[in-house]
């Protein structure tokens, strides 16, 4: 059966995502993508232009009139450009950028971290002395969270291989 009012829901996904890549591809398939700057590569272009079965629009503007086979290299170019930009524009990248932002800032930072750290123990505890009832599975993420962190910030700067050799 297909989905009544898959366009309006799929524009409520990507209104309410927090997932920038996620929400990317939503407004690309939901064709409001308009920050679409993709550039084929010289030589894509350059097999396009010498190809009897594409068809030619001058400046060539998308994928209009290509053969199967250059539309694919197209997709494939367009897909690659799209993954690195998400990658630049990563969650982690944006943090570590902010963090230098100010002398602040990452003082700021660490001070949440460990502000963070310690209420995932609290509640660990509170699990432990079954003050708190927790499904296992959470549980185990409450605990993975509150005991992995930086190195450098438990004291220790070597890897486990420097120390157990």
């Amino acid at each position: 059966m297909i989905e009544p009012n898959a366009r309006r829901r799929l524009q409520l996904v990507a209104a309410t995502s927090r997932d920038a890549a996620l929400v990317k591809d939503l407004r690309q398939v939901l064709g409001e993508d308009h920050t679409m700057s993709f550039v084929p590569s010289a030589e894509l272009l350059r097999d396009i232009a010498l190809c009897a079965a594409c068809t030619q629009d001058a400046p060539r503007s998308g994928r209009a009139g290509l053969c199967d086979g250059h539309r694919a290299r197209w997709n494939l170019e367009a897909c690659m450009a799209s993954a690195h930009e998400v990658s630049e524009d990563g969650s982690l990248d944006r943090l570590v950028h902010g963090v230098f932002q100010s002398s602040d800032d990452g003082a700021q930072l660490l001070s949440a971290f460990d502000r963070q750290r310690r209420a995932l123990r609290l509640v660990l505890e509170a699990h432990a002395r079954g003050a708190v009832c927790l499904p296992e599975s959470i549980a185990r993420t409450v605990e993975r969270a509150a005991t992995a962190g930086p190195r450098f910030l438990n004291g220790g700067s070597r890897s486990a291989k420097q120390v157990a050799s």
